[in-house]
């Protein structure tokens, strides 16, 4: 049996704990006998800490995972969906793979201004370093994309070792199916 989870929203305490739960509740207790999570994800991106977090967590499952990018895969969304194997990697033929760097809130005085650039220095490393590792990207380039804002279609990301193919998938109706859906509020 497969089940669905349809990922929809940022990458925060709340929702990462959702996700994680659901992934290590079947990893731990599989009593419905998964052998397979699909993850319908689509998400701006969020906190690079819970993106790692939940990057691990999906590459040391011991269920395959496949996830399948239905729409936005942004910032730190690019680390959880590379986590999965590119094998394992769709995504619809309107989905787009957006990266930028990390960005660090707050009021500094000299020395926390300091700390905050080294922080975002080695935040961008970190992102880098794991998106090249997670695909056919060398790090000059996606250190470009990275500086340049870029956004790349489903088509180039089958190029580049993003994703295995461009694909329109649906739930099975019936489907054992868990969503974690939390759009933005609309802009005034």
């Amino acid at each position: 049996m497969e089940c669905y989870i349809v990922f929809e929203g940022e990458i925060n305490p709340i929702n990462a704990k959702k996700l994680a739960d659901l992934i290590l509740g079947i990893n731990n207790d599989n009593k419905d006998n998964i052998a397979k999570i699909n993850i319908f994800l689509s998400s701006y991106g969020g906190s690079t800490y819970y993106g790692f977090a939940l990057a691990t967590i999906i590459q040391n499952s011991s269920v395959p995972i496949v996830i399948h990018a239905t729409n936005h895969i942004d910032s730190i969304a690019n680390v959880v969906f590379l986590a999965a194997k590119v094998e394992n990697r769709t995504a619809e033929s309107h989905a787009k793979f957006f990266v930028h760097g990390a960005t660090q809130g707050g009021t500094y005085d000299l020395e926390g201004l300091i700390e905050a650039q080294s922080a975002i220095k080695t935040e961008n490393h970190r992102i880098v370093t794991f998106i090249s590792e997670n695909s056919a990207l060398p790090i000059d380039s996606v250190t470009s994309r990275m500086a340049n804002r870029t956004s790349m279609p489903a088509a180039e990301a089958i190029t580049v070792g993003y994703i295995s193919e461009s694909i329109h998938k649906t739930i099975p109706p019936g489907a054992k199916r868990y969503d974690i859906i939390s759009l933005p509020a609309p802009s005034e």
